[in-house]
């Protein structure tokens, strides 16, 4: 059985902290969507005008952009070790060692 952490938020009280942002040929379709969940499957359905005008230009661009408040977006990448997020404990020390380096040749 896997241990679980212990919850930083509850989007029940919250609501959600993510959004997401489809485009097509850099038309905006949806912007900034609330989701609960960053980690998402999405899909876009492509139109007759679309999809001919893609056609055309021998492309089409889909773009599905995943965002959200800044502090747990933070916090899911610093679940990775080396993630260095700005102004985090973790880059702090990471910037002092670099800069002890330096100054001492090691």
């Amino acid at each position: 059985m896997r241990r679980s952490i212990q919850p930083t938020y509850d989007s029940r009280m919250t609501g959600p902290a993510y959004h997401v942002t489809y485009r097509v040929n850099g038309k905006t379709i949806t912007f900034r969507e609330p989701i609960d969940d960053p980690f998402i499957r999405g899909h876009v359905t492509i139109g007759w005008l679309d999809l001919l005008r893609g056609l055309l230009r021998g492309q089409i661009t889909v773009e599905v952009i995943v965002g959200g408040e800044r502090d747990r977006v933070n916090d899911v990448l610093e679940l990775d070790a080396n993630a260095l997020v700005g102004n985090s404990s973790r880059r702090k020390r990471f910037d002092a060692r670099i800069q002890e380096v330096l100054e001492n040749g090691d």
